[in-house]
């Protein structure tokens, strides 16, 4: 049946029901996608406060010790380890807050998939430094190796710093972020600097390599701080310059102390010794660390408040989003009532008309009443709209229905007057031939003239039989009667005298039952067509029997059996 067995509530509601998922789709994916915005601002804080802070702090130990195994390699002396093995101590006490900040429940929720990675790196580079510092100590590495395998741990945080700010949602103080990434790049390679040139002025010595790569430090260095520059606004400029404030003309002796390095000056012939490197280098990486943390707690500020401007979208978005809804459906529900009120309507008028006004009218014209068309259909009042219109159709149809059932009573009425007038004047005509043949029949004496005259008889009759079915159909008893009650057996000796195949029909019955009168002319039709059913669906060399006897235990009623035999 497909839909057409379904109601039309259902399909209203169906209809309904699909422009109503979507906007409750819609609505679901506008809130998902803010909440999801707005945690996603959530986690930044997080984020810093979780891991970057710190990492960032754990690091200040890791480059304080990494500048004093590169002066140990280049000048072992005692004192240079006994300095180095005092960073080792530091770092290794600053170690449990970091690994156990890293590896928090808080951390490890807050960041992606590629931040737990890198997290799980840096601990287990943490976890390497006893094979590093015992490399050191044995002097079996290099100074810049050193410098480059210490460098390692510094490198995966600064790439957990920019996975952390890609996994933020885009707003504007994603790309102050990056800005401050820069600076702690830059600050980075100045720690690099100060480890590699604290050692050339300890061993008073610069190979080729260190060289080169003093001058790769300074003008990545400078790079990363010309980027910071132009990414971060003025405001957050402001306050990191503020930190450097109290470093008076360092940035200038830095900047010279780079060039000169670059352009090749010996080392022993540099314009500053080994303790006012590690003064200028310590003012400076301090200035830009405590710029960079103004810098952060500025951009967390500004996250918290973007944060809390999404939580109220959030909110404003869902209530209005939830408020149409509920206001949609009730208005849909509503709507959807009085459609379905008004089809009721129309239903309920349709089984009235079906199951009694139509009904009414045919018994009434069957009975010879008279019935008024606009008294029976009043006009439906429903409305002007679709199903207002759908209503006056079917009031039409209603009138229509009633008038054709009028008209139809009436031409009825016509034909059977018809065929009664037709059926009692052949009945007549029949009747008059009859008793012509009969007295036909009496005077003849040549046999074969006489079985003519009584196959013409038996014509005759089964013409009357049709004349009186005629009659029966027009709604009017059949002319012929019997006030006596008649046997049996001249009942079906009767019927068998208005079959076509009379010879082959035997009667056999000992009943000396009676039928009334007025039910004769009945039973010999209905004897008359099964016997006829039986001559015309029976081989034509066959004999058929009727027979018939009381019925037991009461004799009331006479019963009879028609059969075709071999």
């Amino acid at each position: 049946m497909g839909s057409r067995g379904r109601s039309i509530r259902l399909r209203i509601y169906f209809l309904v029901a699909i422009p109503l998922i979507a906007m409750v789709g819609l609505l679901a994916y506008v809130v998902t996608t803010t909440v999801s915005n707005a945690v996603s601002l959530d986690r930044a804080p997080n984020l810093v406060n979780a891991t970057a802070v710190p990492a960032a702090k754990f690091g200040n130990f890791v480059q304080t010790e990494r500048a004093a195994a590169v002066v140990y390699l280049f000048q072992p002396s005692a004192a240079n380890l006994q300095a180095y093995q005092a960073a080792i101590a530091a770092t290794d006490k600053a170690k449990p807050a970091f690994t156990t900040a890293m590896n928090s429940e808080a951390a490890l929720k807050s960041e992606s998939a590629d931040g737990v990675k890198i997290i799980q790196g840096i601990v287990s580079g943490v976890n390497q430094l006893p094979t590093l510092r015992n490399a050191v100590k044995a002097r079996a590495i290099s100074p810049i190796e050193a410098l480059g395998a210490y460098s390692q741990g510094t490198a995966a945080t600064v790439k957990l710093f920019l996975i952390q700010t890609e996994s933020v949602v885009v707003n504007d103080q994603q790309s102050q972020a990056i800005g401050l990434i820069a600076t702690v790049q830059a600050r980075e390679q100045l720690s690099q600097e100060e480890a590699l040139l604290a050692g050339m002025l300890a061993g008073q010595r610069m190979t080729q390599k260190d060289h080169v790569a003093f001058a790769s430090m300074a003008g990545t260095r400078q790079a990363d701080m010309a980027y910071a520059n132009y990414i971060l606004n003025p405001a957050y400029l402001a306050q990191f310059n503020a930190a450097l404030a109290g470093s008076g003309t360092m940035q200038q002796d830095l900047a010279s102390i780079e060039q000169a390095i670059v352009a090749g000056t010996p080392i022993n012939r540099l314009p500053i010794t080994l303790p006012q490197w590690q003064h200028l280098a310590g003012t400076l990486l301090q200035g830009d660390y405590n710029g960079g943390l103004a810098v952060a707690n500025a951009i967390l500020e500004a996250d918290h408040r973007i944060s809390h401007s999404a939580w109220v979208r959030v909110a404003v978005t869902g209530g209005i989003g939830l408020i149409g809804l509920l206001l949609t459906i009730t208005v849909t529900i509503l709507v959807a009532r009085s459609i379905i009120r008004r089809l009721g309507g129309l239903e309920r008028n349709a089984l009235q008309l079906a199951e009694d006004q139509l009904p009414d009218v045919v018994g009434r014209l069957r009975r010879g009443e008279n019935v008024d068309v606009n008294a029976e259909a009043p006009a439906l009042r429903i409305g002007r709209d679709e199903i207002g219109r759908v209503g006056q159709a079917f009031d039409l149809v209603r009138q229509t229905a009633i008038r054709a059932a009028v008209d139809e009573a009436r031409l009825r009425q016509g034909l059977n007057d018809v065929f009664r007038s037709l059926a009692r004047r052949s009945q007549s005509l029949l009747h008059r031939q009859l008793s012509l043949l009969d007295q036909m029949e009496r005077r003849a004496t040549d046999p074969e003239a006489l079985d003519d005259l009584f196959r013409l008889d038996h014509l005759t009759t089964r013409m009357r039989r049709h004349a009186e079915g005629l009659v029966i159909l027009a709604g009017a008893p059949p002319g012929r009667g019997w006030s006596s009650p008649v046997r049996m057996v001249d009942v079906m000796r009767g019927a068998i005298a208005e079959v076509e195949d009379y010879a082959r029909v035997s009667v056999a019955t000992r009943s000396q039952a009676a039928l009334t009168g007025s039910a004769v002319a009945d039973v010999i039709h209905l004897l008359a067509e099964l016997i006829e059913n039986a001559t015309t669906l029976s081989p034509p060399y066959t004999s058929v029997r009727v027979s018939g006897g009381k019925r037991s235990p009461t004799g009331s009623r006479s019963r009879s059996r028609t059969a075709g035999s071999a």
